[in-house]
């Protein structure tokens, strides 16, 4: 039996069901607490609530690789026997007390024979080995791209050169406000959280330019509205770990061109000259450069558009997952 466990409660699992087989598949919702700072015991509780489902020799599927990790170890702890699959890891750089237990927690996770975490990049695959100092194959699990990131009847009377910049977690969004400062010819929009709205414009409320409106826990329908309003998606990141691709598929789903940060994760996806550094003036020339040239703009937005929905697609993923599971060592130890 395979237990898929999801960090919260709303979740298009179908297409992986149907992939696996109904009968063959069990999901698992972690209580989705609504204070974003109780996303820890968020994900220890679904891992908890998975290990006690499942049995022994069953197969338990964490769309975060925090609940995967925590499950591993819970089992361990517990002397019980199953199989891990991490699909999402989102392992961060920074150097914080935080961040070294979950290096400490993954390294003895990820190198056990019951384990497999996937990666989205693998370029991405390779920083995590050298960040953790571990030597271990990641299977390659695009993120996954549905129909309905599609919405055309938002693009309906578009607004010319609007820069869009917006999501949750993984946004620098300083130097988005730096870029928006020294381009002053362009309007920008930005979306973000509650939890950063707030000390974003308790810190730059009183100066933002002019040129920027910024918009704070946005209906998914206005949220697309606005994305598909602009010309160009503008995503600089604050880590190296896949950030920000939900909003760079619904982008390309609508046929716009991304410029986002220079990472390990991101160079699976995107062309060099799609990437920048921490310079704004950098990311300044190139979305002059790009509102300019149309036909290169569009050339790239339909060359990502054309990998999303031919190599990412529910089916592609869920038969990947189906995979991994299958191919899975048993826990013999």
């Amino acid at each position: 039996m395979v237990y898929f466990l999801f960090h919260h409660d709303r979740w298009d699992d179908q297409y992986l069901i149907k992939e696996l087989g109904e009968e063959n598949v069990r999901c698992i919702y972690s209580h989705d607490y609504q204070q974003w700072y109780m996303r820890h015991w968020r994900h220890f509780g679904g891992s908890l609530k998975a290990v006690r489902a499942s049995k022994k020799g069953d197969t338990i599927v964490a769309w975060h690789y925090l609940q995967a990790v925590l499950a591993w170890w819970i089992c361990k702890l517990t002397f019980r026997k199953r199989q891990f699959v991490s699909l999402n890891i989102l392992l961060k750089k920074d150097k914080t007390l935080k961040n070294k237990l979950h290096r400490y927690l993954c390294k003895k996770a990820f190198q056990a024979k019951n384990f497999r975490a996937t990666v989205t990049s693998v370029p991405y695959g390779k920083w995590l080995n050298k960040q953790l100092g571990i030597d271990v194959e990641y299977p390659l699990l695009h993120d996954v791209y549905h129909d309905y990131y599609c919405t055309p009847q938002y693009s309906e009377g578009k607004n010319k050169d609007i820069v869009f910049c917006g999501g949750a977690s993984g946004r620098d969004w300083e130097l988005m406000l730096d870029i928006i400062r020294i381009t002053p010819e362009l309007k920008f929009y930005m979306v973000m959280p509650k939890h950063i709205f707030r000390p974003f414009m308790k810190k730059h409320g009183d100066d933002l330019p002019q040129n920027v409106k910024i918009g704070c826990n946005m209906p998914y329908k206005e949220f697309m509205f606005r994305l598909c309003q602009s010309t160009l998606v503008v995503l600089p990141l604050s880590i190296n770990a896949p950030a920000g691709l939900t909003v760079m598929y619904q982008a390309a789903a609508n046929r716009r061109m991304v410029l986002t940060s220079d990472t390990e994760a991101m160079k699976e996806y995107f062309m060099p000259y799609q990437l920048c550094g921490k310079d704004p003036k950098q990311w300044r020339d190139k979305i002059r450069y790009y509102l300019q040239h149309e036909d290169e703009r569009k050339a790239e937005a339909d060359r990502f558009h054309d990998f999303i929905t031919t190599q990412c697609t529910e089916t592609d993923y869920a038969r990947i997952v189906a995979q991994v599971c299958k191919e899975l060592t048993p826990d013999k130890s």
